[in-house]
């Protein structure tokens, strides 16, 4: 129980931060907060399988995702969003050519590079592009309310019902009934954050769309999971006590982005 306690304990007072950046910062202030976080997560993933993290490719692997962030922030065409991930990975692949370590280790040192730079910046620049619609930063809200309520739903129901396990060879510590709780209390908090705003989803509406980034947010956790297990480590790391990295917290969110962003536009 006293980890528990220390997850709230921290948790609680960087709310607060977060509504505001979220909320009240101008577009430049809540784009370069987001870029931070989202870069962190970024090196914390290449971390993961780049033992020495002062290599050159995780600097340029950082460098391609701040492109990629400021494509996002500029709200450039769809041809060029897309074009520049073709010019990305060319440039991944040159700077493996030149610069590889091993031989034998180029192939997989431009993927990952490669990997970080779509998953993370790619995925969780659809927040930028989020924070510029109508109702923008109370979307941002909502999901990630929707997404950390499913994690804090997992948490607690499973560690307090224990039961079968949801897929131990991937996270043995997840449980089915975690899961289950990870449900409700995400689609419980999409609801409550739809009344506290006036969002203009449905009633039925924001259900299923609660219910849907659930799901987009623990098959994201599970993602990150796999890539933590393969590594060897517990947690991407220890920005946020109690927590772990960025990376852990934004795993999730790195999958619902996209679903809300692209459910929105189209």
């Amino acid at each position: 129980m006293k980890f528990s306690e220390n997850r709230l304990a921290v948790a609680i007072p960087l709310i607060p931060l977060l509504y505001v950046v979220i909320v009240f910062a101008p577009s430049l202030v809540f784009f370069l907060s987001a870029t931070a976080g989202i870069l962190r997560a970024q090196f914390e993933f290449y971390k993961l399988y780049f033992e020495d993290k002062n290599r050159p490719a995780v600097y340029f692997g950082l460098i391609c995702g701040f492109i990629v962030l400021c494509l996002f922030y500029f709200n450039v065409a769809p041809t060029l969003l897309g074009g520049s991930f073709f010019m990305i990975l060319m440039a991944v692949l040159l700077f493996n050519l030149f610069f590889f370590r091993e031989i034998k280790l180029a192939l997989l040192d431009s993927a990952i590079l490669y990997a970080g730079v779509l998953y993370l910046a790619g995925f969780l620049g659809h927040l930028i592009l989020i924070r510029q619609m109508p109702e923008g930063a109370e979307l941002i809200i909502f999901l990630l309310a929707v997404v950390w309520g499913n994690d804090a739903g997992a948490y607690y129901v499973g560690r307090a019902q224990g039961g079968k396990k949801l897929y131990p060879a991937i996270s043995p510590g997840k449980t089915v009934s975690g899961s289950i709780g990870g449900f409700v209390i995400g689609a419980l908090s999409g609801v409550l954050i739809k009344f506290i705003f006036h969002l203009t989803f449905s009633g039925l509406e924001v259900i299923a769309l609660s219910l849907c980034l659930v799901a987009m947010g623990q098959l994201g956790d599970l993602v990150e999971s796999m890539c933590k297990r393969s590594a060897g480590v517990k947690d991407s790391g220890g920005v946020i006590p109690a927590h772990g990295g960025l990376f852990d917290k934004l795993d999730g969110v790195a999958f619902a982005a996209p679903l809300l962003y692209y459910y929105l536009v189209l």
